[in-house]
């Protein structure tokens, strides 16, 4: 057990340098990567999104503070931007802005809530802002699910809206999901909360 274990936490640590290092968003990309290089062990010992998350955060406490703190700061101000830009759609944050591991080229990750994706298609239409159909991968209930999504670029971040079922359904399915996430006043308040450290 304690071998499972060690590698379960050496295989997140890899990914999560991974990540760093070579500018990976996915950490299920990372970690087929660090399976890769470190090799092929049973399913027990791979580590769950979460334990590389963690991995990254404490990677980046250790190795690039003050680049760190830059990048999410200027993520999460981006993301204020577009969520009170979207506020018809009641838009939360999610990933790596919201969960502190942003880094120069992370995607900013928002769920939004629609009828139908015409109608948020239409809202950066009308704004002039380019955009690509894409999909987003969710975990829902522990599995994965595949959304509707549109992704754009804002100051050269990338910037990807997942969207739900304007339901009761829908906004349960974007509270289901494995990461946390944030609406715009809580994310106000993060903001808030980081300038008063930084001004202490």
């Amino acid at each position: 057990m304690k071998t499972r274990q060690k590698t379960r936490s050496h295989l997140a640590r890899e990914a999560a340098r991974l990540m760093a290092e070579q500018n990976i968003d996915d950490p299920y990309q990372a970690l087929n990567k660090a399976v890769a290089r470190l090799g092929h062990p049973d399913k027990r010992c791979l580590p769950e999104p979460e334990e590389i998350d963690a991995a990254l955060l404490e990677y980046n406490r250790l190795f690039r503070p003050g680049t760190q703190n830059i990048e999410l700061s200027k993520h999460r101000t981006l993301a204020l931007e577009a969520m009170e830009f979207l506020a018809e759609f009641d838009p939360r944050l999610t990933g790596a802005a919201l969960d502190g591991t942003a880094g120069r080229h992370s995607s900013v990750t928002l769920h939004v809530f629609a009828d139908a994706p015409e109608e948020v298609m239409r809202k950066l239409l009308d704004a002039h802002v380019p955009y690509r159909e894409t999909s987003c991968r969710c975990r829902l209930r522990g599995e994965r699910a595949e959304l509707p999504a549109l992704s754009f670029y804002v100051d050269e971040t990338p910037m990807e809206l997942c969207i739900f079922p304007a339901t009761a359904a829908g906004r349960a399915a974007s509270a289901n999901t494995t990461e946390a996430t944030a609406s715009t006043r809580e994310l106000r308040a993060l903001l808030q909360q980081a300038a008063g450290k930084e001004a202490g």
